[in-house]
């Protein structure tokens, strides 16, 4: 389920961000940003914590510079699970910069860096993530701003 409307009415876009080796780097400006609950992946089942409330994500969609084909234009979504590692490092990023969270316009960067040794045996290990946010600058017109809001251009 999604919780942005323009999402919705837009749709999602973009493909998905991937990190299948150590030191793969996803950077880009913040399109945007909608919560969803966390899916089965196979059969798109929505997942559950054991007390019935439901595993959040949050999914930020990046505009890279990569393209992979002609079709491709540049949209990554960020797949970001409520709690993870990769949560941390963004939400650690967001605090160095001095911000209190993601906003659109802004810089995101990030990092796969090591995956830990796995905690049972035939199960993968955690991968482990760090991150970069630089926020929006807002910037005023050359000639300043508008003397009253009947000025601006829309």
């Amino acid at each position: 389920m999604t919780t942005d409307a323009n999402g919705l009415l837009m749709g999602t876009g973009g493909r998905s961000a991937k990190f299948e080796k150590e030191g793969a780097v996803v950077v880009g400006l913040v399109m945007r940003m909608e919560t969803r609950q966390r899916t089965e992946i196979g059969s798109g089942k929505p997942l559950t914590w054991p007390d019935g409330n439901p595993q959040m994500q949050l999914v930020v969609t990046l505009e890279t510079e990569t393209r992979e084909d002609d079709d491709d234009d540049g949209l990554r979504n960020l797949y970001i699970a409520i709690p993870s590692a990769m949560q941390k490092a963004v939400a650690d990023a967001i605090r160095r910069s001095g911000e209190r969270g993601l906003a659109n316009g802004g810089k995101l960067g990030v990092k796969f860096t090591k995956t830990d040794a796995p905690k049972q045996r035939g199960f993968n290990g955690q991968k482990q993530y760090t991150a970069k946010y630089e926020p929006p600058v807002y910037g005023v017109d050359e000639d300043g701003p508008p003397e009253d809001a009947n000025d601006l251009p829309f």
